[in-house]
């Protein structure tokens, strides 16, 4: 009888630790899916944001740029003016915006990653209650 009790329990094990493994496949999977979720709805929301900010800044441009031009006298002046200052907050982003948009990008991607609880709080509390009961 004892063999027989030793063979029912190495069967139940063998049967947990199946569920084990399905839950925890199932889990990965599903956690998967939030983070590719999560970080393609972050994607497009940028690139809709970025569009309209784009035009946005397309017409303050020009009407600086036509501003800057009639003030001075020649229209061509104003936009020449406008892209200088463009040219130099693109030659400083190229010396200094690496680090920046590095430590931004490191920073969101980490939040979206690493903000859920760990695995081993959600996935070993039941194994743990189940282990108890027997």
């Amino acid at each position: 009888m004892s063999i027989n009790n030793l063979t029912n329990h190495i069967d139940e094990l063998s049967d947990n630790i199946q569920a084990y493994i399905n839950s925890t496949l199932e889990y990965y999977k599903l956690d998967a899916f939030k983070k590719v979720t999560r970080g393609s709805s972050i994607i497009i929301r940028l690139l809709i944001i970025g569009s309209v900010f784009l035009l946005f800044l397309g017409f303050i441009s020009v009407g600086f740029s036509i501003l800057i031009g009639e003030s001075i006298g020649q229209l061509s002046y104003g936009f020449f003016i406008v892209g200088g200052v463009y040219f130099l907050i693109f030659i400083l982003l190229l010396l200094y915006g690496k680090n920046l948009f590095n430590k931004l990008i490191l920073e969101k991607a980490s939040k979206i990653v690493f903000n859920e609880s760990t695995l081993k709080d959600v996935v070993d509390e039941p194994l743990e209650s189940e282990l108890h009961k027997s």
